[in-house]
């Protein structure tokens, strides 16, 4: 029974699992992916993707570790996976204990939209480094 419903929840992922961005970089896509993004993105992930809330990640943060990565091989791998999970995510959205934390958009925009909004975040200005943890913050402040 566990195995069979492990299967049911890593079909989504299996179904991305090779896919990446085919508009990387183009400016096309990244000009509509901008458009797309302040439209359905901006709200919960900061105009421009620049300040996320609370519950929506810097999208900017998706490719940090793929960056640091020295060989191309491993970091093509890397940013394929991203790619993978980014789709999956944004087609089924977030749920966390019974919580919708993003919708999902499968039904609102189309595979070359999703793509556009990843080459939109990709060309953003990386996120600053972080230099405290929330823990750090919450300790400073009392």
């Amino acid at each position: 029974m566990h195995r069979l419903l492990l299967l049911l929840l890593l079909l989504p992922l299996a179904a991305h699992a090779s896919e990446t961005n085919p508009s990387r970089g183009d400016p096309a896509a990244i000009d509509l992916g901008r458009q797309v993004f302040q439209a359905n993105c901006a709200r919960c992930h900061g105009a421009g993707a620049t300040q996320p809330s609370a519950e929506a990640p810097d999208l900017r943060r998706l490719n940090a570790f793929c960056q640091q990565l020295k060989d191309s091989a491993l970091q093509a791998r890397c940013l394929q996976d991203v790619d993978s999970y980014f789709m999956m995510a944004v087609n089924t959205g977030k749920i966390r204990a019974g919580i919708v934390y993003m919708p999902p958009w499968r039904d609102v925009l189309t595979a070359q939209e999703i793509w556009a909004v990843r080459s939109f975040v990709e060309s953003r200005p990386p996120a600053a480094p972080r230099l405290k943890t929330s823990v750090d913050i919450d300790h400073a402040a009392q």
